[in-house]
């Protein structure tokens, strides 16, 4: 059974949210250093990112929301060092942030991301796409993490959308034509 902590008493918008002491504990690149990744990897990821970033910009009611691509997204109030840095990630800050940010802390910097995506290869896949980081995302708050597969070598499925419920769990959802969509107004398809 997990247990809940708070360190300090909530104060404003951007505080941390009530993490299990089971959530896991991640330094994503170590001992992984010297592991590149795939060019389909890195194309998807870039289409990925312009297109979700170029969506955004096109509408004045999502303006207040920033989109990152590997960037350091610091999460435990424990661990300090201990970081996820996934291939997409959209956050709303509570205010504007620099235009070179280095790394996002959550709690610091802002709340947590309202969506994150990993495009799965080997490298992502060992550095638990599937495993540690929905647990991370769910107990954070994000809601929605998209995984992408391009290959179909780790996924039955090439797109697969989990929104998170009330509840913390996630639910899988894809459309019918095998496509997903986002509540932040995209969609995407392979």
């Amino acid at each position: 059974m997990a247990t809940a902590y708070r360190l300090k008493p909530p104060d404003r918008e951007t505080d941390l949210p009530i993490i299990a002491t089971d959530t896991p504990i991640m330094f994503e690149d170590e001992g992984q250093e010297e592991m590149g990744e795939s060019e389909p990897h890195t194309i998807t990821e870039d289409i990925l990112y312009h297109g979700v970033k170029a969506h955004l910009a096109g509408y004045p009611k999502y303006e207040r929301y920033r989109v990152f691509s590997n960037l350091n997204l610091h999460y435990s109030e424990i661990k300090r060092r201990a970081y996820v840095s996934p291939d997409l990630m959209v956050v709303a800050p509570a205010r504007k942030l620099r235009p070179s940010v280095r790394s996002y802390r959550v709690g610091t910097t802002g709340p947590a991301p309202v969506l994150t995506g990993e495009v799965l290869s080997e490298r992502s896949f060992q550095q638990q796409d599937l495993h540690n980081k929905p647990k991370i995302y769910s107990d954070l708050g994000v809601r929605e993490y998209i995984l992408v597969d391009v290959t179909a070598e780790f996924l039955p499925e090439k797109l697969l959308l989990k929104r998170l419920r009330g509840d913390r769990i996630w639910k899988d959802e894809r459309d019918t034509d095998g496509g997903v969509t986002s509540r932040l107004g995209f969609r995407l398809i392979i």
